[in-house]
């Protein structure tokens, strides 16, 4: 399941793209947003795999927007200006939609942003955190969940936690968007390993994790739930 947001200043334009998404299968539009500076606290916060990005906005552009985000998704660009093509390949986007589209150019569009998800996938095995003077490789399929505490996290795996002095932004960064979402200030949690949820609260092998009401409709929308 592909998660995504859309961030347009025409409201009509983000209806035409969630009309879009919802005859595909395979994609998930958490939110959407008219006002760009809105959409990037909330993508600092909430790792996706795509954005549909306007470029022409005021206050905050696209192209702006993008560069303020050391962790880049997917981008696919929806506008209206044919002049902004050239400029946009050099943010190495997914696609270029120019406005208006129709469902079938829509869908290529997701199909190239889904080849490369799965190029990626297969290239996102570990990842590297700081224990003193060590440097020790974690697997992303071996976490559990990661919570935060001061200036360090806790990385709790399948057999052992590692604790390292990293903000929660720095380990967004490292994280697959597939595998990894946050539901609470304080924790990060690896969806593959979820049992079940209940009453507010996450469970995973012998753990109990709460689901802050701040996050709680990212999580039960990324997970297609009602």
């Amino acid at each position: 399941m592909i998660t995504a947001i859309a961030i347009e200043d025409e409201p009509k334009a983000i209806q035409v793209i969630k009309h879009h998404v919802d005859k595909l299968k395979n994609m998930n539009l958490l939110a959407s947003f008219t006002d760009a500076q809105e959409a990037l606290k909330y993508l600092k916060e909430n790792p996706v795999d795509l954005v549909f990005l306007d470029i022409n906005m005021p206050y905050l552009s696209g192209l702006e927007l993008l560069d303020s985000l050391h962790s880049k998704p997917q981008i696919i660009f929806t506008t209206a200006y044919s002049e902004f093509a050239v400029e946009s390949y050099d943010y190495n986007a997914a696609d270029y939609l120019l406005k208006p589209f129709e469902f079938d150019r829509f869908q290529l569009a997701v199909s190239r942003v889904e080849q490369r998800l799965e190029s990626q996938k297969s290239k996102e095995a570990f990842f590297f955190i700081k224990d003193g003077f060590k440097n020790i490789k974690v697997a992303f399929e071996d976490v559990l969940f990661i919570k935060g505490s001061g200036n360090y996290l806790d990385i709790v795996t399948k057999t052992k936690t590692h604790t390292t002095r990293m903000t929660f932004l720095e380990m967004v960064e490292k994280l697959p968007t597939s595998k990894f979402i946050r539901i609470h200030q304080s924790y990060l949690v690896n969806v593959e390993h979820i049992d079940k949820i209940e009453n507010n609260q996450v469970y995973m092998a012998s753990e109990k994790i709460p689901i802050s009401s701040r996050y709680k409709d990212v999580l039960f929308k990324r997970l297609d739930l009602a």
